[in-house]
This record gives structure tokens, C-alpha cells and sequence, in this order.
């Protein structure tokens, strides 16, 4: 490849827009934080959970999930799947209590100390149905290091009655 260099030595003016805009896209991502959630007022977070369990909101999740990858972190798969702070408003614009919302996220199962899975689906008249399930690795059970191993759209398992069924 050759470039073809001006009198003044200089690269060709669509060669230096380019590597401007290089840096400048390196810059910017580099400087976006780690993963800033949107909070959204709502008038109770107890309705919120229940729209964001809803057909609908699995719908919006269901065309997200092609977008995790293996070896992401909780956190970008929550990003990647639009997960929301529902801040309830209290009276005259005080601030009630806030919840992690996550559309289509049902529950959290850990049934190893290793491995986690995330049920997503939609609650029908209290009948949960999953639709596909987000499953987390670790290599050390005192670590925090959890990484996606796999997307499973065809899960088994189904949410316990009594468990953890909202994010940290």
C-alpha cells in the first residue's frame, strides 16, 4: 500500500480524519464506566417487577440475548439486556425504595457453588414459563468472577417458589 505524500511531508487528508477518528473512538470507550445502569421513576416497583415478568418485556429480552456472548460478566449481560434501576417515587418527589429490574428476568438459580443460571420467561396468571436461561462460571467458589459459559434457549429447570428471584 502507498500513500501518496504531500510537499509538506503530511499524510493525505482523509488518512489523518481517519486516525482522528480512531483515537477518538478509543478515548470515548475508554472513558464510559463500568456498565452505568438507567433509573427509571415508576410509581410502584411492585408493578414495575410485575411488567417487566411479563410476555412483552421477555418478548424485548428474547431479541437482546443474541448480543451475549460466552466469557461476558453479570454485569454486561445486564447492560446488554437493558436491566434498569426502578426508583418508586414517595410524596412530593421524595424518593421511595429502588429495585434492579431486568425485562423477562424470572430468577437466579446456583445450584453449585461454580455455576449460576439466570431464568428468563414471562409469568402467565402465575405460571412461569422459561424461555431461555443465561449460565454464569466461576473458578474459585470465594470469587466474584462470574463469566458466561453458555446461553441455553431450550432449559429444564424451573424457578423454586421460595428463591431468588430479583438481581443484586
Amino acid at each position: 500500500m502507498s500513500f501518496n505524500v504531500s510537499r509538506n511531508g503530511s499524510l493525505p487528508r482523509a488518512l489523518r480524519k481517519v486516525t482522528a477518528l480512531l483515537v477518538a473512538m478509543m478515548t470515548v470507550q475508554g472513558c464510559m464506566g463500568r456498565y452505568a445502569l438507567d433509573r427509571k421513576p415508576v410509581k410502584q416497583i411492585s408493578e414495575a417487577e410485575r411488567k417487566s415478568r411479563g410476555r412483552v418485556a421477555f418478548e424485548r429480552a428474547r431479541e437482546r440475548v443474541r448480543d451475549v456472548r460466552d466469557g461476558m460478566s453479570p454485569a454486561e449481560v445486564q447492560a446488554v439486556l437493558g436491566a434498569i434501576i426502578a426508583v418508586e417515587e414517595g410524596p412530593e418527589g421524595e424518593n421511595g425504595g429502588q429495585r434492579k429490574l431486568m425485562d423477562g428476568f424470572l430468577c437466579k438459580l446456583s445450584p453449585v457453588p461454580l455455576k449460576e443460571r439466570w431464568l428468563f420467561g414471562y409469568d402467565e396468571g402465575n405460571v412461569e414459563l422459561v424461555g431461555f436461561a443465561v449460565e454464569f462460571v466461576r473458578t474459585d467458589a470465594n470469587d466474584d468472577d462470574w463469566i458466561v459459559r453458555r446461553v441455553d434457549k431450550s432449559p429444564e429447570d424451573d424457578c423454586p417458589v421460595v428463591g431468588d428471584t430479583h438481581l443484586d
